[in-house]
């Protein structure tokens, strides 16, 4: 650790206290444990203060950096005076340290409603597991403390990431982080289960945890894919990345745990998968953070960050938390208690349990690609796999899941027997999927394997939505939380199909005032803007649809101030069907045409310019007096070129001169041609003994060039539904987030009622 003399007290002593008081908070869930009520006061207040500390380390931190404080290392590092407010604001997670502290300043608000509502026989167990949780991020900003001081106050900062300097980028990252906050929680919850041997409450408690993290984490998956496609210009929404993976992995596997506790609350099933799954999520996200923070990803991906020298305390978090869940889940898991699974094949309950055995597939792979750096550093040439293998293993699971889904809401947890009245029940849905894949046929989807997901993810929309509308008629929406996000997986299914397999990529180069035709589009760039405020530089570009109808695309192409790299953002329009994605490439000025043509000929040597014969007969070196005396006497020096010009037949001897002075200034005045036109020295090659003549007024003079600009046109059909299923997933998730957190509200009133 530095010096104090190199920290900022104000910020490193709110660390410090926040330290001092989650161990002394751990100290009291210890006695609290041990049996000792009075320390539950003591324990809360403990933690209390620890939250209000990190808070304050918070606001000290968001000063800084509003203030452009460059005295601190991190402010100096991701900040600039050419900033804007809300990018001040976004540096706070540009870096390694601020994006723990936001992490740490969420995790520690969460734990203030945790500990009024695990009840209070769970309550120590699971709120000393959760400060250990919170202890453990503490410890490495106290390693590498955010408020280190330079040695001097430069008097501007290193300036904020280009690709980080957009809005999403000021509202996405800090949601992610209550995401991963959030997975604590239930992670706490069942690791505290598992030390008291009572699983009895776990579920329903941890429940509505889980669920705020899917919801949180998935609207931070959402942000961050639409701020991809709308702000990187390279068409996507979705790479790949490692960075981009370490959020999915722990969103899958927490999707997975929902549906589990789903199965514990209703049949009391599945406990000690759900409890390895409680543990999953959040092993989950720190293996991500290892893979992302450490540096051992560097080389793979543009979003990873670089090694602080924090790999040894990431790997010694993760080992400390791994072997603590390896230890409750070894120890007490074979002698829990849970029902056996007795679902026949046709069952709500065997058709949940597939659908999580598929998310989990679908985890696994992601964590197996993610990983493919770390698994073969060793090997001599390392690497990682592309998108394509992500795509390949995860389309069949995504059938899978369509096939389920599309059943679920028609089984009972008892089986179908019946399968004609199954079939019955499902026919509406299966006419409406059966005319949306024929329609998706007729306008070139070929491929048999994508109209059958076509098919099957438009009967899943159809049966779920068919149950949303029954549930919301009989006064239960609230309900219908569970089946609402199922209906947005029909829905996105079908976006990331239609947009990623079926979109359409064209490269164009348009010069300045030309109408060119893009298949059913014409394109004309009309010209190029310069900065206005907020606004970069900017092509303006017409674009005409075939329909008669027309807009103007402004795609930006610029570069940055302070780090001279070249920036694109590209113009999207939305239509009903289809995106139309205007990426610019390349972007020349152009150039004015010039009336000279430029010739350089050495003694002896001559050229012919349209009608114009010039042959260089050589030098007089003795124009103005001897060239040497005058150079060496500092006097204006003068040289005459002797050339003999030929036009119809016709020779003239010509003698421009070439004046030049000791300052630099330079006189070359014109000459007359025969005929028509001028002529003058405009250089004097000395080592080559030639000269360099301007003509003008001749053939071979340098023809204008326009300006043009270089696109790449995509069309991206129904990208719209990638979004509104989100959307829809999300809305489901929220109604089930307050219909369970209803749910544990009467479990805690339940002791006092019986009392």
């Amino acid at each position: 650790m530095s010096g104090l003399a190199h920290l900022y007290l104000p910020g490193a002593l709110t660390l410090w206290c926040a330290l001092f008081f989650a161990l002394a908070a751990l100290w009291g869930y210890s006695q609290l444990l041990a049996g000792d009520e009075s320390a539950r006061r003591f324990a809360r207040r403990a933690y209390g203060f620890f939250a209000l500390s990190i808070l304050l380390a918070t606001v000290v931190m968001a000063i800084l950096l509003a203030r452009r404080d460059f005295r601190i290392d991190y402010v100096f590092q991701y900040t600039g005076l050419e900033l804007p407010f809300h990018y001040q604001l976004a540096a706070f997670w540009a870096g390694q340290k601020g994006s723990f502290l936001i992490w740490l300043f969420w995790g520690a608000l969460i734990g203030l409603p945790l500990l009024r509502t695990t009840g209070r026989k769970l309550e120590a167990p699971v709120m000393g597991i959760y400060t250990l949780a919170q202890l453990g991020i503490l410890l490495i900003l106290v390693r590498e403390s955010p408020f280190l001081m330079l040695d001097h106050a430069p008097t501007d900062g290193q300036g904020l990431n280009p690709l980080l300097q957009d809005d999403w980028m000021v509202i996405h990252p800090p949601i992610m982080f209550v995401g991963y906050a959030l997975s604590a929680v239930p992670f706490a919850f069942g690791m505290a289960a598992l030390f008291r041997r009572d699983t009895t409450e776990w579920a329903a408690r941890a429940f509505p945890w889980a669920l705020a993290g899917f919801l949180v984490l998935g609207s931070a998956i959402l942000l961050g894919g639409y701020w991809a496609y709308k702000t990187l210009g390279w068409g996507g929404y979705w790479g790949w990345d490692p960075v981009e993976n370490a959020s999915l992995i722990p969103w899958i596997l927490g999707t997975a745990l929902i549906h589990g506790l789903y199965l514990e609350k209703t049949r009391g099933r599945y406990r000690r998968a759900n409890l390895v799954l409680a543990a999953l999520v959040f092993l989950s996200v720190l293996y991500g953070t290892f893979l992302t923070r450490s540096g051992v990803l560097a080389d793979f991906s543009v979003h990873s960050f670089v090694d602080l020298g924090i790999s040894g305390w990431l790997v010694g978090l993760m080992a400390f938390f791994v072997g603590l869940s390896i230890w409750l889940l070894a120890t007490r898991l074979p002698r829990l208690e849970t029902a056996p699974n007795e679902d026949p094949l046709l069952s709500r309950g065997t058709f949940l349990v597939l659908g999580s055995i598929a998310l989990l597939t679908s985890a696994v792979v992601v964590t197996v690609g993610t990983s493919a750096p770390l698994l073969t550093r060793f090997m001599k040439d390392p690497g990682q796999v592309g998108p394509e293998f992500y795509n390949r293993v995860n389309f069949p699971l995504a059938v899978a899941v369509a096939f389920l889904l599309a059943l679920v809401p028609f089984l009972t947890w008892r089986g179908e027997t019946a399968l004609a009245a199954l079939a019955r029940k499902l026919a509406p849905g299966a006419v409406f999927a059966f005319l949306g894949a024929a329609a998706a046929a007729g306008l070139g989807v070929t491929d048999p394997f994508h109209l059958t997901l076509v098919a099957l993810a438009l009967l899943a929309l159809a049966t779920n939505l068919q149950t949303v509308v029954m549930r919301a008629r009989s006064g239960g929406l609230a309900a219908a939380g569970g089946y609402l996000a199922h209906v947005g997986v029909g829905v996105i299914l079908i976006g990331f199909l239609a947009s990623s397999a079926y979109d359409q990529s064209v490269k164009v180069t348009l010069h300045q005032g030309e109408r060119v035709s893009v298949g059913e589009l014409a394109l004309t760039f009309q010209r190029f803007l310069g900065r206005e405020g907020r606004l970069r530089e900017r092509a303006e570009v017409l674009v005409e649809r075939q329909d008669g109808s027309s807009y103007l695309a402004y795609p930006q192409i610029f570069v940055n101030d302070r780090t001279r790299q070249l920036m694109v953002h590209p113009s999207v329009e939305s239509f009903l069907l289809a995106d139309l994605y205007l990426s610019p490439l390349e972007f020349d000025p152009g150039r004015a045409a010039s009336t000279l043509a430029e010739v350089e000929l050495a003694k002896g040597e001559s050229r012919s310019l349209g009608g114009v014969e010039v042959a260089f007969a050589g030098f007089d070196m003795g124009a103005g007096g001897n060239a040497l005396a005058q150079m060496a006497s500092g006097a204006p020096v003068t040289i005459k070129a002797l050339l003999d010009v030929t036009r119809d037949g016709v020779t003239e001897r010509l003698e421009p001169i070439y004046r030049f002075e000791q300052s630099g200034r330079v006189e070359f005045p014109p000459v007359e041609l025969p005929g028509g036109g001028r002529l003058a020295i405009g250089g004097i090659n000395a080592t080559a003994g030639a000269v360099r003549l301007l003509v003008e007024g001749v053939a071979g003079a340098k023809a204008g060039s326009s300006a043009y600009l270089a696109l790449d046109v995509t069309k991206k059909p129904l990208i719209a539904l990638v979004w509104w299923g989100f959307y829809v997933i999300l809305a489901g998730g929220l109604l089930a987030v307050v219909a369970r957190a209803r749910q544990a509200r009467r479990l805690d009133a339940a002791p006092t009622a019986g009392a």
